[in-house]
């Protein structure tokens, strides 16, 4: 480790602030000798013409004969027509001028002795804690730490321990990094044997189909008027998840391109409503829309989140019942928009999970409902674009309320 050269900081800190009061010293010498000048020629102006007259034309000059202090003792000054010898003010001025620096030169070089002295022992504990560290991490200890980690398996739940309390902090924080690797790997080992299994299925369905028409379904309409209904059914459910995969990955990798906007929640609500009113008719669509609920976001996102939203109580509700939708304003002013469903509801130790990926809390929320398990994890993620949030109610066998929740600017704190 490199160390600290405390003499070098605190020669550099002292050194900058006494350049700065040097410069204050040499701002107050210049103004000094300009007013004494000022005030010398006054006083020859008031002994010689009784006033002082601030229009007269006013000269120095120096003498033109041998040494420059020659030439500063024979300079005169000059003005409205007299002629003042001004030698002996010059020298008597120069002198005092040059006791000066020297008084300042010699309280420049204490101050910076005692500054230098005095920023090192505020450096100190730098130099301590400098000094502390490079004991710490010794050689021995980090052959410690090096040995409880070539022998142990990043995946397990095992933990690095050396029983050295001072590296008790170092091990801390490669513990934590471990629980992260190991909760990313088994998410990431998770969502692939799940996306894995999801296509598998209609692969396989598709094959089983394929094969019999090849053995049948030349010489049987019924069967292959059946096989390629089956196959369409499951290419579209297929095409589907994979869309919906590549939608996560790439919000997983920071590649989706928001186009922000302003929008009106009211208008795209009725929208939604009126579209799922006519393209289901196995349900009563009833509709609350406050006038005015704007946002700022994506419109194809924001409209794909609405569809989901309205989907999945579609799906999850019976026939006959009423699926309700909202656009409003909640209490602190946060534009929401809200379906409402009447279906089978959500078991409460389910509500944590039901925007994870590929999960299903009912057995009743399977494939042939038409689901992927992924329409409310892609919610979540166009939520989170938008720095918005989910409120989620549910009763079995009642039904199920979420609200999609935009957060005010001003209002940043989670709820």
């Amino acid at each position: 480790m490199k160390r600290i050269n405390e003499r070098s900081i605190a020669g550099n800190i002292a050194s900058s602030v006494l350049l700065e009061r040097l410069l204050v010293f040499l701002i107050m010498d210049m103004a000094l000798i300009v007013a004494a000048v000022i005030s010398w020629c006054a006083a020859t102006e008031q002994s010689v013409m009784g006033d002082i007259y601030p229009s007269l034309t006013r000269s120095f000059a120096l003498g033109e004969n041998g040494h420059i202090w020659n030439r500063i003792a024979e300079s005169t000054y000059s003005f409205a027509g007299n002629t003042v010898s001004c030698g002996g003010f010059f020298h008597a001025l120069l002198t005092a001028v040059g006791v000066m620096g020297m008084v300042q030169t010699l309280i420049w070089s204490v101050s910076f002795i005692s500054e230098y002295y005095r920023i090192k022992k505020k450096l100190s504990p730098l130099k301590t804690m400098a000094k502390d560290t490079a004991a710490l991490l010794t050689v021995t200890d980090f052959e410690d730490i090096e040995s409880e980690l070539s022998s142990m398996d990043p995946l397990s739940n095992v933990r690095i321990s050396t029983g050295n309390r001072e590296l008790e902090g170092l091990e801390d924080s490669i513990n934590a990094l471990l629980d992260k690797m190991r909760e990313a790997y088994s998410a990431k080992s998770r969502f692939v044997s799940d996306a894995s299994h999801e296509l598998r299925t209609p692969i396989a369905v598709i094959k089983g189909y394929a094969d019999m028409l090849a053995r049948w379904g030349k010489e049987d309409k019924e069967i292959l008027d059946e096989g390629i209904e089956a196959i369409q059914r499951e290419s579209d459910n297929m095409d589907k998840l994979v869309e919906q995969l590549l939608f996560l990955a790439r919000a997983d990798n920071g590649k989706h391109k928001l186009m922000m906007a302003s929008l009106s929640l009211s208008e795209m609500t009725e929208e939604t409503a009126e579209e799922f009113a006519m393209i289901d008719p196995d349900h009563t669509y009833t509709k609350e829309i406050e006038e005015g609920v704007e946002i700022t976001g994506d419109v194809s996102m924001i409209k794909e989140c609405m569809r989901i939203l309205c989907d999945n109580a579609k799906k999850y509700t019976p026939k006959g019942k009423d699926i309700k939708i909202r656009a409003f304003r909640n209490e602190d002013g946060e534009s929401c928009f809200e379906v409402r469903d009447s279906g089978i509801g959500i078991a409460p130790e389910d509500i944590p999970h039901i925007f994870d990926r590929f999960y299903r809390s009912d057995p009743a929320r399977t494939r042939e409902g038409g689901g992927t398990g992924l329409g409310l994890a892609i919610a979540k993620q166009i939520a989170d674009h938008h720095d918005a949030y989910f409120n989620v109610v549910s009763y079995e066998k009642i039904g199920t309320k979420m609200t999609l929740v935009f957060r005010n600017k001003d209002r940043k704190e989670n709820v």
